[in-house]
Formats: C-alpha cells, sequence, structure tokens
C-alpha cells in the first residue's frame, strides 16, 4: 500500500499476520494431562463428582447395575448427577483450551523473534512440512507470500510473479470435501477404498458406472484413484455433489463434453448431461 499510495488495509493484514499461527503445528489444539488435572481439580467438578459416586455406590449396595433400575427415582437423580457432571467439565475444558490459545496467539510470536535475535535455529518451517494436512503446494505458498519486500523494482516484481505462479498451483490442487456419514457408510466406503486400483485407470473404467458414482471425478485425473471411484452413500448426496462441485460452473444451455474418460459425446447442456449420464453410464445424478 506504502508503495503504491493505497490506503492501508488493516483488516486483510491482520488477518494475514495470524494465518501462520492459525496452521502453525505448535499451536494447542486440545489440553494437555497436567490441564485436564486442573479442570478435574476444579471445585464444582469435584463436587458433581462426589454426587456421582454416591449414586454409584446406592447401586453397589443394593447390589443393582444401572441398566436394571431405568424408570426408578434413583436412576433419574444418576442420570441428572452425569449429564450436569459432564457438562460443566466440558464447560471448563473448554474455557481453559481457549484461554490457552490466546496466551499462545499473543506469546509465541514474541518468543520466536527473541529465538531468532539470539540465533536460535527455527524448526517451524521443518515442523510445517511435516503436517500431514499440508501439502507442498501450500508451503510454497506460505514461503511466497509470507516474504518482506525488497528494495530493488526487479527483485520485488520477481517475489510477486512467484507469489503468483504458487498461487496458481495451489489453485490446481484439489481437496476432497467431505461430509457427515453415518459409521456403517464410512465402513462401506473403506472397504471400496481398499482395492488398490489397476495403473490404468482411465483405460479400464467401464462405460456404465455404479449409480451413486460421479462421472466428474471419474475423468479427473488429477484426484487420487480412491476419490476417482469413490462411491456416495446415496443418490442424494450424488446428486447435491454434482451440483455444488461441478454443474455451478456451468452455464444454462453452454455445450459440454461428456467428463466420463471413455466417452467423447458431446453435449448440449446441462440437462443433456444428466440424461446422458443416466441413460449411458447409468449413474443418477
Amino acid at each position: 500500500a506504502a508503495y503504491r499510495g493505497l490506503k492501508p488495509q488493516t483488516a486483510l493484514m491482520r488477518v494475514a499476520s495470524g494465518m501462520s499461527r492459525t496452521i502453525d503445528p505448535r499451536r494447542p489444539r486440545r489440553l494437555n494431562l497436567a490441564q485436564q488435572a486442573e479442570v478435574d481439580r476444579h471445585p464444582e467438578v469435584r463436587l458433581l463428582r462426589r454426587r456421582l459416586k454416591s449414586l454409584l455406590q446406592t447401586f453397589r449396595d443394593q447390589k443393582r447395575s444401572i441398566a436394571s433400575m431405568k424408570g426408578t427415582l434413583l436412576y433419574d437423580h444418576y442420570r441428572q448427577a452425569y449429564q450436569a457432571h459432564r457438562n460443566l467439565k466440558r464447560r471448563y475444558e473448554k474455557a481453559l483450551l481457549t484461554e490457552v490459545k490466546e496466551r499462545y496467539k499473543k506469546e509465541q510470536p514474541v518468543i520466536d523473534i527473541q529465538r531468532q535475535l539470539k540465533g536460535f535455529p527455527v524448526v517451524e518451517q521443518e515442523a510445517l512440512q511435516a503436517a500431514g494436512y499440508v501439502f507442498a503446494e501450500r508451503v510454497h505458498a506460505i514461503d511466497a507470500l509470507f516474504n518482506f519486500a525488497t528494495s530493488s523494482t526487479e527483485q520485488e516484481c520477481r517475489r510477486r510473479v512467484t507469489a503468483i505462479t504458487a498461487l496458481i498451483a495451489l489453485c490446481k490442487k484439489q481437496e476432497s470435501q467431505g461430509f457427515r456419514r453415518r459409521r456403517a457408510d464410512i465402513k462401506v466406503k473403506e472397504e471400496q477404498t481398499s482395492v488398490s486400483p489397476p495403473p490404468s485407470l482411465s483405460e479400464t473404467l467401464p462405460v456404465e458406472c455404479k449409480a451413486t458414482q460421479c462421472i466428474f471425478c471419474l475423468g479427473n485425473e488429477d484426484l487420487s484413484a480412491a476419490d476417482r471411484l469413490k462411491t456416495f452413500a446415496a443418490r442424494g448426496d450424488l446428486k447435491k455433489h454434482f451440483h455444488r462441485k461441478h454443474l455451478r460452473h456451468h452455464l444454462e444451455g453452454q455445450p459440454i463434453a461428456c467428463p466420463h474418460p471413455r466417452c467423447d459425446m458431446m453435449l448440449n447442456g446441462v440437462m443433456h448431461l444428466q440424461n446422458h449420464a443416466e441413460v449411458v453410464h447409468k449413474t443418477r445424478t
């Protein structure tokens, strides 16, 4: 902004400066054992835990199991005490985790700067690359964006071109978008994706797909084999994915080439594509 004589974008800079701390693998995401013990020692939590243990001891004295006491007043008191203890403990854990994150957000940048001034090695980049959810394109984009501006006009142009190239490569990278499923559906998906696909997947795919497979994903060679062969749990899930992920990029009446890797038919629009997918490829969108 100062280089081009524009007004500073304060909100954008605040988001950009906090982005690296948000994806920092060192950032606390859950309480450690000492912090969990601190929550357990809270007076209110201890009081409710004693109440819960007293009711459990009553069950033992009567030589009855908890399930056999359903429908009794004692069982209702036990359920109320159990839920009150669980909810209170979760509330204090959430509050403590928020406090720990805020403390890390304020103190960790100062610690990192002090380490740099003392000449200690910074291992943040190695930890970032080792994180499973941060792939190479994202690391390159972070390196290109979070560099200081140079005094030379030529070097500054080169730095900006590098950043643009890194962002283009990042935009080409596709990440699978999951949705909530029942446990049975997740188990079925794991069984389906556990079989290794053949080397030349596009050439061996059948023309007729499974009823809940996406022909766009089947023809996208940038996706992994598991994502290309993914079968949705229900037709409604496939329909939502088909429209939100693929069809929203096409205008009504715009010609569309069939995305199936073994079909080269040119179609006259979205409706023609959906009819073609159901009649020829047996997938219902």
